[in-house]
């Protein structure tokens, strides 16, 4: 089964960590490019030129001969060896042919070995004999072409693109370097080698930064973090402390969506800036991810020290931002941990750290939480559940268990909810929340939302037999993969592959539709150009922005739970549930009662509102696909058995013709 959700992430995470390769593999050219400069002009005036040229040279290149040739004044159909990491070359005489034409025109040219260029002389295969890989580079030096010929030994691999990449950048410096050291130096080559020098130099200066520096706030990135704090480590004698913290900000999705992520970028750099400003000069801070940062506060004395210092760091972020004339409240939840106490390296303090931000933010948001032997078999757990989460995704272990949406007035079914549920390999069937945050966090989601689409076509054919064609399926996504414009994509595609596009339903919580994001602009029309249901799940426990709604033109609003419960005892609840009925109408949403347990919630619906469609336990408990198609009734409170589906006249009755 293919991954989506886990690939996606582990794309990103390649993608940016191939560009992070690419920065740093940039710094050590140029620093490598550094090092042959200095060689090429720290040299006394009768030391042999190229002697310390080919000492930097060859290592840079993992090579272990090299060849420079160039173009003779009477003749340049034939070129000089002027050097050679090989002193018998010097002064012999190479004939132009083929192969060097190319090269001296300015092509860089790799090749197997040495004996596949026939333009080699019979004493140059006499010194190096055999096959060789060979990097022929091109040099300017004056007025005259030339070339450089880098060789390897016997055996080795042959020249990768890494090394024609660094050759393209030696190339240049090495023509201006090698006419300043073969001959008496002009002021103009003087110059212009200083110039190439500097701009080198400022190069390597501005890669190095960009390799380890957040790119919006300029604080230290990721990586370069952990570099900065196992090196503090390396360097701790016996005795020493310092603390890592581990800073959430709060409700940061909420900037982005109500404000847009140019405020929140803002918002971003703002708390970077106040956060710096408190803490000493002795610390450190970085930005790991989108709104997460860690504080290094080193040395420390102890707990009480790091304490204090956190302490002021959070009273600090709830002071108001002032972002682009807004007024941006902002809090932190923050986790630390110690050195050495809960850790010995970088790593194992930041997961540690994050821990006890997770426990705090799990308490109260905006609290302060420290690691502890109880969080670490939390931690421990957390692991296991993860290493498990991820075999039982390979294992095909989530099955989708299904749950009746009924008319109130006779239990008809019209539809079922799909919803996840672990089965492990000893027959445990885990509940949704054991698992589903831990697999949003860990990227996969994606993977599991998949297998229950999977799954649930896989029994469609099962379940017409039994229920009809007409019955509708709802399969719930998340804000996060609502705005997932490849996962959505394909899911769609999945569904409108079955040529049933009509009989889904995907249900999505209020703040799915806040954002003005890919959603809005790409998913939202595309789910009602293919004809599949949109439900907006959870209603009056999300943003419930009547603006918003204003604009969505959604199937089916579910009230929650939390709003049902108890509602013939709960006037204030009541009316609340009027309202939102009356919002329904007016913008043609036909409202499913969530959550209905017991007789008296079904009477006062029936009875005080205008809803017709529920779904709960009163009426159906979620059940196995086999399960379901194995019994003949909902439960035993009188209802109808689910084997006498409704028609579909009385199924648009029921539910406003979704």
């Amino acid at each position: 089964m293919v991954l989506d959700g886990s690939e996606e992430l582990r794309e990103t995470l390649v993608a940016m960590s191939r560009e992070n390769d690419i920065l740093r593999t940039e710094a050590t050219h140029a620093n490598l490019l550094l090092h042959a400069l200095d060689a090429m002009l720290c040299i006394d005036g009768e030391e042999n030129p190229f002697a310390r040229v080919f000492e930097a040279l060859l290592p840079t290149f993992d090579a272990q001969h090299a060849i420079v040739l160039i173009e003779r004044d009477d003749d340049h159909d034939m070129l000089e060896c002027m050097a050679a990491s090989d002193e018998a070359l010097v002064g012999t005489l190479w004939p132009v042919g083929r192969s060097f034409t190319k090269i001296l025109s300015g092509r860089i040219v790799t090749t197997i070995s040495n004996t596949d260029s026939s333009d080699w002389p019979e004493i140059a295969a006499a010194c190096l004999p055999g096959q060789r890989p060979a990097l022929y580079l091109p040099l300017g030096v004056r007025d005259r072409r030339g070339l450089l010929i880098l060789l390897r030994g016997h055996a080795e691999p042959g020249f990768d693109r890494s090394h024609v990449n660094l050759a393209r950048k030696f190339s240049l410096l090495a023509s201006h370097a090698f006419a300043a050291t073969w001959a008496s130096q002009t002021e103009a080559e003087s110059f212009r080698l200083k110039q190439l020098t500097e701009r080198l130099k400022a190069s390597k200066e501005e890669l190095t930064y960009r390799a380890n520096h957040d790119q919006l706030t300029g604080l230290p990135n990721r990586s370069y973090i952990e570099e900065l704090v196992n090196r503090s480590i390396e360097n701790k004698k016996s005795g020493e402390k310092m603390a890592i913290a581990f800073v959430d900000l709060d409700h940061f999705k909420q900037v982005n969506d109500f404000y847009g992520h140019h405020a929140g970028d803002a918002l971003l750099k703002a708390v970077a800036d106040r956060v710096r400003s408190q803490i000493r000069k002795t610390d450190f801070l970085g930005r790991i991810s989108g709104d997460e940062f860690v504080i290094v506060l080193n040395p420390i004395e102890g707990r009480p020290e790091s304490a204090a210092l956190i302490e002021r760091i959070k009273q600090q972020l709830k002071v108001p931002f002032n972002v682009d004339g807004l007024e941006i409240r902002a809090s932190a939840s923050i986790g630390v941990a110690l050195y050495p106490a809960h850790g010995q390296d970088y790593e194992t303090l930041r997961r540690n750290a994050d821990t006890a931000m997770y426990q705090a933010k799990m308490t109260s948001k905006g609290s302060i939480g420290f690691f502890n032997q109880a969080l670490g078999k939390v931690a421990a757990q957390k692991i296991s559940i993860e290493h498990r989460l991820r075999a039982a995704i390979h294992r095909n272990e989530f099955q989708c268990a299904l749950q009746a949406k009924v008319d109130l007035r006779d239990g008809s079914v019209f539809g079922f909810e799909t919803l996840v549920r672990w089965v492990d390999g000893q027959g445990t069937v885990h509940p949704p929340c054991d698992f589903l945050n831990l697999a949003s966090d860990l990227g996969l989601m994606d993977g599991i939302t998949h297998a229950m689409l999977d799954r649930l076509i896989e029994a469609l054919p099962r379940l017409d037999e039994r229920f009809g064609r007409d019955i509708t399926y709802s399969l719930n996504i998340s804000a996060r993969q609502a705005d997932k414009t490849a996962f959505m994509e394909k899911f769609i595609r999945r569904i409108v592959d079955t040529g049933r596009a009509r009989n889904f339903i995907l249900e999505l919580t209020e703040d799915a539709f806040v954002t003005s994001g890919p959603f809005q602009a790409r998913i939202f029309p595309l789910l009602r150009e293919v004809g599949i249901g949109i439900s907006i799940d959870d209603f009056g426990t999300g943003y419930s922005c009547l603006s918003l709604l204003a604009d969505i033109s959604a199937d089916e609003m579910k009230v929650d739970r939390s709003l049902i419960a108890s509602i013939h005892q709960r006037p204030r609840s009541q009316s609340v549930l009027r309202a939102i009925e009356s919002l329904s109408l007016a913008l043609g949403m036909q409202m499913v009662a969530e959550g209905v347990e017991v007789q008296e919630e079904r009477d006062y619906l029936l009875n005080e509102t205008g809803i017709r469609a529920g779904q709960g336990f009163l009426f159906h408990k979620p059940q196995f696909v086999d399960e379901l198609l194995e019994q003949s009734g909902l439960n035993g409170a009188g209802m109808p058995a689910l084997s006498a589906p409704m028609s579909a006249a009385n199924i648009r009755t029921a539910i406003g013709g979704l």
